[in-house]
């Protein structure tokens, strides 16, 4: 290490270096700050130099150097004042501005607003502390008060357990026993604290200036009424809260019972309420204004402005007409515009009305009085008599509209008819996230449809202006929310199909940093592109029962489109259907598809019992797990509920077929369990080997149909 040479050099014959590594600018402020620093005190810090030519370049004190150039040109300070500078050679000069500005710590935020407190202790205006430093008052105001914080939090923020940005929050009180109480609470919850729940926890116990209580008393009406308000100086907006909450909805009230008791000299009843929730009117009945004829006065005033307008029409004369004409006419205009509508919206409570109903007197949301009037109590509700019922011969009770709570409701048809079919509503969410999976296993794996669809959405919300039209699969993506029915739709075949294609999926591009996951996600074939596509279109599509109310038709087209087969992938067993719905649903099921006489054994069953012998007799293979014919099997082994099937429009039921029609033995229907597979029973007739040949080749045939994810190569 070589000894320093220090010199007093020109101000002049000083310019800044390139070899200065920092090339980034500071702030306005930041200058100023400096700026003020050097004027009051001069230079504490000598300027790094290296000789070039007949002058010195700077390498280090870049900021410094124009701070003074500033001084110069402004005539605080001369041209070739001498400047204290540390001489190196050009070799050291580079590294040694990078050691300057790397190798240096910034002084902690705690020690300056610290040493700002220190000088006003000491005498220092506000004033002079921002002069001395170039800085502003709302600066010096911002560091004053973060010095008032707790003691015990400044030390937690100098050992790095909170940002600065947390101490600005903890400002918004001087109340060093609700500061240190919040930390407390937050110092023990494992996440990092934000700035926002500290002013939460802070104000939890005030209203804020902009709350509706607070616009409607006014924040200084409040504070001349002594109450005290928290300000927080590091917000944009200066954020005030009043921190008396009981002043505060005292004055309120005060404010409010002024129009109360002037309501009351009128009505039968009259209340202030602070808050009002959403529903409180729900148990009120209701009178309304009735329309009342305009005064003399008004009729009066109407008629004479249409006459002054109709005069003005007819004098009309466009080389003799003013302005002044012009105006007075336009004023009548108005003042006749104003009147009518006056009129059209003439309407009060008549006195019967007001002598059983009362009115609440509240604040709304926007901090503005809100009179609530023409509300009838439930006792207060009356009957209505007939005026030949009085024999006083008064008037009839007012109209009065009824409550919510007592008005009819109308009864949706479908949900009638899975009432009285037993299907409750848990039992409904099943089948349609069932339904839903199968949905989404078949689009999931089918590109052309899946595109198509997202395309479809995608035009209804970007091409029309009806962003409330409703699509068939949501067009963010979401996923559907089906986890309450997750048990129903464990281990199925719908479940397997999906977790083959989630295999097949090109997702090794996800791993990689943005922008590369991107572009390596562009660079996919166009078939794992179509995979990705469809994968994300059917976690998008929208549960439901071709039988909902309100069910989208292009949902059941596009189940239709792809031929999904439901009854492939689904069957109602004991635990997933038949045990959750009435047993007269299960023996009229039975009794359609099967015969009478089967229906009639399983009735005297006991429920449990009947759902066993349903989920054989409605499995994938009726014949060898209930014994039923080729020709029974072929209609329970396909049968679904209510709106389970994919037929292509909303309003077709899936309800069993009628087969009365049909030509066939019903005591062939099905096969005593004590023999075997084609041996006669005792109640059989005679058996046709032929037909039984046919049933055979029959379900030969029909293997062939099986979907190939049923058979046993099938994932």
């Amino acid at each position: 290490m070589t000894n320093p040479i220090i010199a007093m050099i020109p101000l002049n014959k000083l310019s800044r270096s390139q070899l200065n590594v920092r090339k980034t600018t500071v702030s306005e402020e930041e200058d100023n700050e400096l700026y003020a620093s050097i004027k009051a005190n001069g230079i504490k810090q000598n300027l790094l130099v290296h000789k070039s030519g007949k002058g010195y370049h700077v390498h280090a004190g870049g900021r410094r150097l124009t701070m003074l150039e500033r001084l110069s040109a402004e005539g605080e300070i001369p041209a070739d004042k001498d400047i204290p500078c540390i001489v190196e050679t050009k070799k050291q000069a580079e590294e040694t501005s990078l050691i300057e500005n790397f190798v240096r710590a910034d002084m902690h935020p705690a020690d300056e607003f610290e040493a700002f407190n220190a000088l006003e202790k000491k005498g220092w205006s506000r004033e002079e502390i921002a002069n001395r430093f170039g800085v502003t008052l709302n600066f010096v105001d911002r560091r004053m008060k973060l010095a008032r914080v707790s003691p015990l939090i400044i030390e937690a923020f100098r050992a790095n357990k909170m940002t600065l940005e947390c101490m600005q929050a903890f400002s918004i009180t001087d109340d060093h026993a609700r500061q240190n109480e919040v930390w407390e609470e937050l110092a023990t919850n494992p996440y990092v604290p934000y700035p926002q729940n500290i002013k939460s926890a802070l104000t939890r116990r005030t209203h804020h200036g902009n709350s509706k209580l607070g616009r409607f008393v006014g924040v200084d009406a409040y504070q001349a009424a002594g109450g005290t308000v928290l300000r927080d100086l590091f917000s944009d907006n200066d954020s005030v809260h009043l921190a008396d909450s009981e002043l505060l909805e005292k004055l309120a009230r005060e404010k409010l019972q002024v129009t109360a008791d002037d309501l009351a000299k009128e009505w039968k009843w009259v209340t202030v309420e602070l808050e009002v929730a959403y529903d409180a009117f729900r148990r009120f009945g209701r009178v309304y204004p009735e329309p009342v004829e305009p005064s003399a006065a008004i009729v009066n005033e109407v008629e004479e402005l249409e006459s002054r307008i109709e005069a003005f029409s007819s004098q009309y004369d466009e080389e003799t007409w003013t302005d002044e004409q012009q105006a007075e006419e336009d004023a009548a205009a108005e003042r006749l515009e104003e009147l009518r509508k006056i009129i059209a919206n003439s309407a009060v409570f008549m006195d019967e009305q007001k002598a059983i109903a009362g009115v609440v007197v509240t604040v709304d949301y926007d901090g503005d009085l809100r009179i609530e009037a023409g509300l009838v109590r439930p006792e207060d509700l009356l009957e209505k008599k007939a005026v030949s019922d009085n024999d006083e011969g008064d008037t009839a009770a007012p109209d009065i509209e009824m409550p919510v709570s007592r008005r009819g409701v109308a009864k949706d048809p479908v949900a009638e008819a899975r009432k009285e079919q037993g299907v409750s509503a848990l039992l409904a969410n099943d089948l349609r996230a069932a339904r839903h999976q199968v949905l989404k296993a078949h689009l999931a794996a089918d590109f052309a449809t899946a595109f198509d669809v997202m395309l479809y959405s995608m035009c209804l919300r970007v091409l029309t202006d009806n962003t409330y039209r409703p699509t068939p699969i949501n067009v963010v993506v979401s996923q559907a929310e089906t986890y309450r029915s997750r048990d129903a739709i464990k281990d199925t075949i719908a479940q397997r199909m999906l977790q083959a294609t989630e295999e097949g999926l090109n997702v090794e591009w996800e791993s990689l940093p943005s922008p590369q996951d991107f572009r390596a996600m562009c660079a996919l074939p166009d078939n794992d592109k179509q995979a990705l596509f469809a994968w994300c279109v059917a976690h998008g599509v929208i549960p439901q029962l071709a039988t909902d109310t309100c069910a989208h038709p292009v949902i059941e087209v596009i189940g239709q489109r792809m031929a999904v087969d439901t009854a492939a992938c689904w069957r109602p067993t004991a635990e997933n259907y038949w045990s959750r719905v009435k047993k007269d649903h299960a023996i009229k099921v039975a009794r359609e598809l099967i015969d009478d006489r089967w229906a009639d054994d399983k009735a005297k069953d006991k429920k449990p019992i009947i759902a066993a012998s349903m989920e054989q007799a409605f499995s994938e293979d009726p014949r060898a797990a209930a014994g039923l014919t080729a020709q029974t099997a072929q209609k329970t082994s396909t049968w679904l509920p209510d709106g389970m099937a994919f037929t292509g429009s909303i309003t077709e039921q899936a309800a069993a077929p009628d087969y009365s029609s049909q030509d066939y033995d019903e005591d062939d229907d099905r096969i005593p369990e004590d023999s075997e597979e084609g041996d006669a029973g005792p109640d059989d007739g005679d058996v046709d080997p032929e037909a039984e040949l046919q049933d055979d080749e029959q379900e030969i045939d029909e293997d062939d149909d099986i979907p190939a994810f049923l058979k046993d190569n099938a994932a």
